[in-house]
């Protein structure tokens, strides 16, 4: 039996729907790309990729001049963090597909309107940008990686703490 005071059940804001979505498709990627680099060949192929792009770029008329040395440079750099992401490939794609799996479970605890999915799913992500300086250095190129997806994560953490009033 009812009583007519009875509280109604909570509903998820769009806003929190849209985000776990979009986090759920990205929570799919990191596996997927967990599992490609722990479990295939993908990591060496994209890298002797990267190396034949750069020898093609370094050797273009475009590329020679002042600025030439920069380029290359950058270009080492980046060659360097491949080589190192080829080393670390099976350590890097079992963190990202354990990371991955801990930021779902977060997201499907949001979605259900669960406070402990945020703090879940806030540490999953702070340690997913962390993990690359362990495996890989501290490089440009790995500073530069790691900003951009650290803007990225920081707006998905401050938009789902928005919606923690909704959640119990």
């Amino acid at each position: 039996m009812t009583t007519p005071y009875a509280e109604a059940p909570a509903t998820r804001p769009t806003l929190l729907t849209i985000i776990c979505i979009l986090s759920f498709l990205f929570g799919i990627w990191g596996v997927w790309g967990g599992v490609q680099s722990a479990f295939t060949d993908k990591p060496q192929r994209d890298l002797e990729t990267t190396k034949a792009e750069l020898e093609k770029t370094l050797a273009s008329p475009e590329v020679q001049g002042p600025g030439a040395e920069m380029v290359a440079k950058m270009g080492e750099q980046a060659i360097a963090m491949g080589e190192k992401s080829v080393e670390n490939a099976k350590p890097i794609g079992y963190s990202s597909i354990v990371l991955s799996i801990v930021s779902l479970l977060g997201v499907w605890w949001m979605w259900n309107l669960q406070k402990k999915g945020f703090w879940l799913y806030t540490l999953a992500t702070v340690v997913g940008l962390i993990t690359p300086f362990i495996f890989l250095g501290g490089g440009m190129m790995t500073l530069l990686g790691v900003g951009f997806l650290a803007v990225i994560s920081i707006i998905f953490i401050i938009l789902y703490a928005v919606n923690l009033k909704h959640m119990r």
